[in-house]
């Protein structure tokens, strides 16, 4: 089961769930909003709230870098 761990609207949110934290990015585009989740790693799974919105930014600009750690279910 998730759990919800910190929230920031309309940009990302954190979650727990198998003792893995995974976070939920918005995504926006002309046509629709989107969101999705990415594994935290590492040191990431320390970060506060000001680096998980610099995290989420990144993931926004640099897809491509974090694309095999999305979760698709």
């Amino acid at each position: 089961m998730k759990k919800e761990i910190m929230k920031h609207n309309w940009d990302f949110t954190l979650y727990e769930e198998n003792e893995k934290k995974i976070l939920n990015v918005a995504f926006y585009n002309s046509y629709f909003d989107f969101t999705r989740e990415f594994k935290l790693e590492k040191d990431e799974l320390n970060y506060d709230f000001e680096k998980l919105k610099e995290l989420a930014e990144d993931i926004r600009n640099n897809y491509e870098k974090y694309k095999d750690r999305e979760i698709n279910d």
